[in-house]
């Protein structure tokens, strides 16, 4: 593992990762997995980034999982708490860079999983990681995260986070196939109490060559349905 360490601060988050660090992985990164192995379509060694990683959770499924992991969050405390879970025989398969996801150069990806951390960044900061995002992930490579939707309770009150429509969400997926688009409107809690959530999970893989799509179109025939 090659972290960029810095001298370590105090962080307001580090509640939230003790908080969130004895969940399990979660369903949408599981069902993407799953997803992308009955597909067939991890390459050995296959790189997966991680974009607002917090507490690790997800990350330490991907590299329990096979996968060499470049694990992006804004905050120092973030990696600390990382690097502490990290079992020995991982650790090579891991790099920690600490900075603000719109600023960070990604580099080509097989899998790029954002659970629920690009609604953080400013509008003008959501459409560069976008393009980033889009511009690094191979073909047949898959996005897989949260937007946060337009009745989100946070958005009034939020102007430096990003919020999107059904439409806006469907404008951002043009150019992909199209996996996975669940809207979901629920009374619910967060890390500082009751919230009322509207967010969409996101599954998307960019376009393969056309001879790759055509064998994937005959499986999928041929499988049974669920």
């Amino acid at each position: 593992m090659t972290p960029r360490r810095r001298r370590r601060s105090s962080s307001p988050w580090t509640g939230y990762y003790r908080w969130t660090a004895g969940r399990p992985p979660r369903e949408h990164l599981l069902r993407t997995l799953d997803h992308i192995d009955w597909e067939g379509g991890r390459p050995p060694r296959g790189t997966a980034i991680e974009l607002g990683f917090g507490a690790g959770t997800d990350t330490l499924e991907l590299l329990r999982r096979g996968w060499r992991v470049l694990a992006v969050d804004g905050e120092r405390a973030a990696a600390a708490f990382l690097d502490r879970r990290v079992p020995a025989e991982h650790r090579r398969r891991l790099t920690i860079v600490v900075g603000p996801m719109e600023t960070i150069a990604l580099p080509p990806a097989d899998l790029i999983y954002a659970s629920f951390s690009l609604p953080f960044c400013p509008p003008d900061g959501f459409r560069r990681v976008w393009a980033a995002i889009r511009a690094s992930l191979k073909p047949g490579g898959h996005f897989a995260g949260q937007l946060f939707g337009d009745r989100d309770e946070w958005r009034p009150r939020q102007p430096t986070m990003t919020f999107h429509s059904l439409s806006e969400v469907r404008r951002l997926a043009r150019g992909f196939s199209l996996e996975l688009l669940r809207e979901t409107t629920e009374a619910g809690m967060s890390y500082h109490g009751p919230k009322r959530w509207h967010y969409f999970d996101v599954i998307l893989e960019k376009p393969r060559s056309a001879r790759r799509r055509s064998g994937r179109r005959r499986r999928a025939r041929a499988s049974p349905s669920a």
